[in-house]
């Protein structure tokens, strides 16, 4: 059965490095660490520019969902990103320094322990019903805009997320117009 996070039970926190505030919207292990969780999914207002926090064994995926976008440095290589752009990978423990372009921004951030588990990221637009394959340990469906129906009923409204696990094996989403992001994670071979 899946599991529903309204936007009103995530998690408000500072981030690793303290320069600014992230919405966490789930963490695997539930009760794991910064520096221990297996994977961990969250949205984060950024106001100013600055470091990124490191997370050294930890592959990165970063996509813009509101404002103009970020000018990165990632170890000397600069590269810009906005909400158009397709999803950024990224180590975490490499050294990336950002600048806001033209002021504040919303970025979705998902954080995969490579030795655990590995993640792919789409951002989708719904029109109409749809069936979406659950392939993945486990399938995270985040709201940007709009709202949604499961085919249980549920209503998912901007902010609220959706998790299902492996024993489902698709998800019917019906929506007239709602931007999600969709994260698949991969349990790796031990």
């Amino acid at each position: 059965m899946p599991q529903q996070i309204p936007q009103s039970k995530q998690r408000l926190m500072r981030w690793k490095n303290g320069g600014g505030m992230t919405c966490e919207i789930l963490r695997f292990p539930e009760n794991s660490s910064l520096e221990s969780f297996d994977w961990r999914v969250s949205v984060a207002t950024v106001q100013q520019g600055g470091p990124f926090s490191l997370f050294p064994g930890i592959d990165r995926s970063l996509a813009i969902l509101e404002g103009k976008g970020i000018a990165l440095d990632i170890a000397g290589v600069s590269q810009t990103l906005t909400p158009r752009d397709p999803i950024l990978r990224f180590d975490g423990a490499t050294n990336v320094h950002s600048t806001l372009i033209g002021g504040g921004i919303v970025d979705f951030n998902v954080m995969t322990r490579r030795s655990a588990f590995t993640h792919t990221v789409e951002q989708i637009t719904v029109i109409q019903q749809t069936a979406l394959p659950m392939n993945g340990d486990a399938v995270l469906i985040y709201v940007v805009n709009g709202s949604c129906s499961l085919a249980d009923e549920t209503r998912l409204h901007a902010g609220d997320a959706v998790m299902f696990t492996a024993e489902e094996k698709s998800c019917i989403i019906d929506a007239s117009a709602a931007e999600l992001m969709l994260v698949r994670l991969y349990r790796q071979a031990a």
